[in-house]
């Protein structure tokens, strides 16, 4: 029997030194997983840090290219009043032109609605033939005023477009890093 006991006691001490062996490589694979757990939240930390940045920045450049396109449609309309408004009554117009009735419309308001066409073409045939004569009044020519809202037109959609582009430049430099 002592030699069952010396194979018992062998075994038990093979296991313990296994058991302890095996302790040993858990103890440095958890240092190891801290170890590179805590070095991804650093680079996490940095990275997110550099995307706020790029944010900030993307909303100052888009900021002040809004500001700028203002800027640029206040002095506009402060040097041509008139294209302006020809252009806002012509917007209108368009506008009202592209909108259909609604069968509730013709329904309840049927004739009312007739009188008050009516009287607002005459209204604006009135106020269009006032705006002309004023036009000619000021010496200003159909051409002329047709280049303003032109070249308003044409400046509103240069703002849009390099606003548009500023903020599709700062997606793609926030994309790439």
């Amino acid at each position: 029997m002592s030699r069952l006991s010396d194979n018992i006691e062998k075994a038990r001490t093979a296991s313990r030194e296994r058991l302890e062996s095996a302790k040993g490589m858990a103890d440095e694979g958890r240092e190891i997983a801290l170890e590179k757990m805590s070095e991804s939240k650093q680079r996490a930390a940095a990275l997110l840090g550099e995307g706020k940045a790029k944010a900030a920045q993307s909303v100052t450049a888009t900021k002040d290219a809004a500001r700028k396109a203002a800027d640029k449609s206040e002095e506009a309309i402060t040097k041509s009043p008139l294209a302006v408004v020809a252009g806002g009554i012509a917007l209108g117009a368009l506008i009202g032109a592209l909108l259909p009735k609604s069968k509730a419309e013709t329904k309840y308001v049927g004739g009312a609605g007739k009188k008050i066409n009516d009287t607002a073409k005459k209204a604006y045939d009135a106020a269009k033939e006032a705006g002309q004569d004023q036009i000619e009044n000021l010496g200003l020519s159909k051409d002329s005023v047709q280049g303003q809202i032109k070249d308003l037109l044409g400046k509103a959609g240069e703002a849009a477009k390099s606003a548009a582009e500023a903020a599709t430049e700062a997606v793609k430099s926030d994309g790439s890093k």
